[in-house]
């Protein structure tokens, strides 16, 4: 998409709000998105950026069809409708579209398989690597650990991060980046505020 970068992991450098183990991967895709050229905005990644991250971490080796793109778009969306602050949260027929999605995707199970993961994949290419992304949310829904994840409170940021208090009561992705600009934001408006 002309005019505009891509993010993969939320905020440069940030690694305070990553998820452990292979949850990282499903949270690092679930932060996908574009920024407009000189803009710190977060929007919905392109065509282009979810062919990209696929490469980089999803074992994606050949060029994707749109028409495959899109459906890894489609399920990047339902995926953060399960997020909790996100906007997308509780958007309806989501979890029919998941499980649709697992199905295109060949998602197995295997008891006492000798392969590393216990749930797999029987499609290649796109469909493949995000039915990959799939089955980890999937147990992780199932151990309790996708509750911890969270979308940012920042509405100008599409990232989504694991949330390490205590009580699940974080807000921001990140304190050095989005905590702090709320913060500025809102000490601002005090000041207008008082001075009128």
């Amino acid at each position: 998409m002309e005019g505009t970068t891509y993010s993969t992991h939320g905020h440069e450098g940030e690694v305070s709000g990553h998820a452990p183990g292979d949850l990282e991967l499903v949270r690092s895709f679930l932060s996908l998105h574009d920024h407009s050229k000189g803009g710190r905005d977060s929007l919905p990644p392109s065509a282009a950026t979810t062919q990209a991250w696929l490469r980089a971490w999803g074992g994606l080796t050949a060029d994707a069809s749109p028409a495959d793109l899109a459906w890894a778009a489609g399920v990047l969306d339902d995926l953060r409708s399960k997020v909790s602050g996100t906007s997308e949260a509780g958007a309806p027929g989501a979890p029919e579209r998941l499980n649709d999605a697992a199905r295109q995707a060949g998602l197995t199970i295997c008891f006492g398989c000798t392969e590393d993961a216990p749930v797999h994949t029987e499609a290649t290419g796109v469909r493949g690597a995000v039915g990959r992304l799939l089955g980890i949310a999937f147990l992780s829904e199932l151990d309790g650990s996708w509750e911890r994840l969270s979308g940012c409170a920042n509405q100008d940021c599409r990232s989504v991060f694991w949330d390490r208090s205590k009580n699940r009561s974080g807000r921001w992705c990140s304190m050095d980046t989005c905590g702090n600009q709320a913060k500025v934001r809102a000490y601002r408006a005090r000041e207008r505020a008082a001075s009128t």
